[in-house]
């Protein structure tokens, strides 16, 4: 009885391995990677600002840096940002050293703290893109001396991301079809699809780091551009025989 199991369970797996040999690549046949791009306006900006501020001790440079930052979340909350979309995206504290003169002893000399750096930063989300200048100008009113850039994305990327995936899909049957022509053999089925990661693509991002230092300085213009969208495929399709 149990050799009776035993051989059924044998041939249940080799059925088992027969019909996943059939799904499989084949060991001949055309391999075709493709990518899919769609171009969109974006509807998201993203900022990034903070404050950095200096002392001869820690503590002081914190206490300088904390109203500072202060005063930038109450700009952003001013422009009608909401909770969500405003993080904190720095902390940082580093002691500010010097190296001590040459002097006449042969004995190297230990660089010296002389006084600390607090930087903080904050990440806010904009889903109004035209109000993307005016909040620059109202973070450096505020007080903002450090500002990395502005980038832009989408809400909602599944609409742009399907149609990218469409792009890709009919190329790798153009593609697979044109090799297979051009090399003389028959194309066979599709064997296999596999979504693969397509390289990210570039975000369009501004440099606001030469900001207006001052009040009376013109306004800020923010062109946010358009945006990519890529998709990638792998499909392995039967040369027949």
């Amino acid at each position: 009885m149990k050799k009776t199991i035993l051989f059924a369970a044998m041939l249940a797996l080799s059925g088992q391995a027969q019909a996943q040999n059939r799904d499989a690549a084949p060991a001949e046949g055309v391999v075709i990677r493709t990518e899919g791009e769609v171009r969109v306006k974006p509807d998201l900006a993203t900022i990034q600002a903070g404050v950095i501020s200096e002392g001869k001790t820690a503590a002081e440079a914190l206490a300088k840096n904390t109203p500072a930052l202060a005063k930038l979340v109450e700009a952003v909350k001013a422009a009608g940002v909401a909770s969500a979309d405003l993080s904190t995206s720095q902390v940082a504290l580093t002691p500010r050293l010097t190296q001590p003169s040459v002097s006449s002893s042969p004995q190297p000399r230990a660089p010296r703290i002389d006084g600390y750096e607090a930087r903080t930063g904050i990440t806010v989300i904009l889903r109004d893109i035209a109000k993307a200048g005016p909040l620059i100008d109202a973070l450096v009113a505020a007080g903002a001396n450090d500002m990395s850039g502005i980038s832009f994305g989408l809400a909602d990327e599944g609409k742009a991301k399907d149609a990218a995936r469409a792009k890709a899909a009919e190329s790798a049957r153009a593609r697979a079809e044109l090799y297979a022509a051009k090399l003389g053999v028959k194309l066979g089925d599709l064997v296999s699809i596999v979504e693969a990661e397509a390289e990210p693509p570039a975000r369009p991002m501004g440099d606001v780091r030469a900001y207006r230092m001052a009040a009376s300085a013109a306004p800020i213009q923010v062109e946010p551009g358009e945006i990519t969208v890529s998709a990638a495929l792998r499909t392995v399709w039967r040369i027949e025989k």
